[in-house]
């Protein structure tokens, strides 16, 4: 029996025995005597650590009491080595005034150039499109019901000349391209920039 059997009640050694010796606990102590429970899980909770863990709790252990002894060492050491450096003067430094800068001028940026968006008015131009592929007719009069006089493809530029005018519930524009002129609904013209001049 151990030395300090003393201190622990005999229930709290038969749990301690019972987990040594791998028994299940007895039914009866384990949920009627605390102190056997507590001897009971307090063994098998030491038989669970691994050994590695057991090292490096018992290092621990002995590294708390070592820390206080190891930073009353390190500061007396610091304190010896401070008092046997040399003395050196201490120097005022004095502030020199320099001259303030000058703010950076800002960039002045010029207002944003207004691109005007192309619409069909009168010397403009404009290219065919919606025709699906289909050359566009254009006719000697506003009107669907007028003579066609020319054809222009689709993704054609024509310079539009005069308008708008209403006819058949239509806008109309007389367009030109390629010495050719003729009236052509406003539907299939989508205004455009002016080409380079060539």
């Amino acid at each position: 029996m151990p030395q300090n059997q003393q201190r622990h009640s005999e229930m709290w050694w038969r749990g301690h025995n019972d987990a040594l010796a791998g028994d299940p606990p007895n039914e009866s102590y384990y949920h009627y005597y605390y102190d056997y429970k507590l001897a009971y899980e307090k063994v098998r909770r030491e038989q669970r650590r691994t050994r590695r863990q057991r090292v490096l709790a018992a290092f621990g252990r002995r590294l708390l009491w070592a820390l206080p002894v190891l930073l009353i060492l390190g500061g007396l050491g610091y304190n010896t080595w401070r008092s046997r450096q040399p003395q050196t003067a201490i120097v005022q430094q004095v502030a020199i005034p320099m001259a303030t800068p000058r703010p950076t001028p800002r960039p002045t940026i010029p207002p944003p150039t207004h691109t005007p968006v192309p619409m069909l008015q009168a010397d403009s131009f404009a290219v065919i499109t919606g025709t699906q592929g289909a050359a566009l007719r254009a006719r000697s009069k506003p009107g669907l019901k007028e003579v066609t006089i020319t054809r222009y493809r689709e993704g054609q530029t024509v310079h539009v000349l005069e308008g708008p005018q209403v006819a058949d519930n239509l806008e109309w524009w007389r367009v030109e391209a390629e010495g050719q002129s003729g009236w052509a609904a406003a539907a299939y013209l989508k205004p455009v920039a002016p080409p380079p001049p060539q």
